[in-house]
């Protein structure tokens, strides 16, 4: 069964009830938090779970009418537990810088869409080895340019909610693989470029926006 916790970072206590255009020169601080438990389970009994968190902060401008440039700060982590005991972990940081072009659709609602060049380094350790066993770390790089969209909800000219609905990204991948056993180690390196799609609406989360 899998469970997914959508956590805004701050509450939002004014509402409009008139539309209004993002001017040039406004500012906007965002806040995200997207928050993923994810649990396998055997005649009632739990047999692993995954937790997955991911954080962004990030800054944008608006450089004319309704279109903003941004800067994007990411850092993710993931733990995978099999019987209560963590045997992988996995973090990633790095960032993106964005352009949105934003398109006004009922009063306070605007649909957005916009392009992104990403970066973002990860390594995953495997947190349990014996004398028996191999563990293997892996240490990767990514660089992605994509396109995406969504909506926006500017409840007041001081705050919004913003969400992405679909995404399209080109990447290319480097990672690093060293396999450490009881006595030796090896390692090896592999290269790929991906073109990816999350589809409409693919792991729904949502954005606050703080405006200026």
């Amino acid at each position: 069964m899998k469970k997914q916790l959508l956590i805004t970072a701050t509450a939002v206590l004014c509402f409009s009830i008139t539309g209004f255009a993002q001017t040039k020169g406004t500012n906007a601080l965002s806040f995200g938090v997207n928050v993923n438990s994810t649990k396998n389970t055997f005649n009632n009994v739990e047999q692993s779970e995954s937790k997955n968190n991911l954080f962004t902060l990030g800054y944008g401008y608006f450089f004319k009418d309704n279109s903003k440039i941004g800067l994007e700060l990411v850092y993710g982590e993931n733990k995978v537990s099999r019987e209560g005991v963590e045997i992988t972990s996995y973090k990633n940081s790095g960032g993106n810088l964005s352009y949105q072009k934003y398109f006004p659709l009922v009063k306070t609602l605007y649909a957005y869409a916009g392009g992104r060049v990403s970066y973002m380094h990860g390594e995953q350790a495997d947190t349990q080895q014996t004398q028996n066993t191999a563990s293997t770390d892996y240490k990767s790089n990514t660089y992605s340019l994509g396109a995406y969209g969504g909506v926006t909800w500017f409840l007041s000219k001081r705050f919004a909610l913003e969400t992405s609905l679909l995404s399209a990204d080109f990447s290319y991948n480097s990672t690093e693989f060293t396999q450490n056993a009881f006595f030796s180690s090896a390692k090896s390196k592999q290269t790929n470029f991906n073109l990816s799609s999350q589809g409409f609406i693919n792991n729904l989360g949502f954005k606050v926006y703080i405006l200026f």
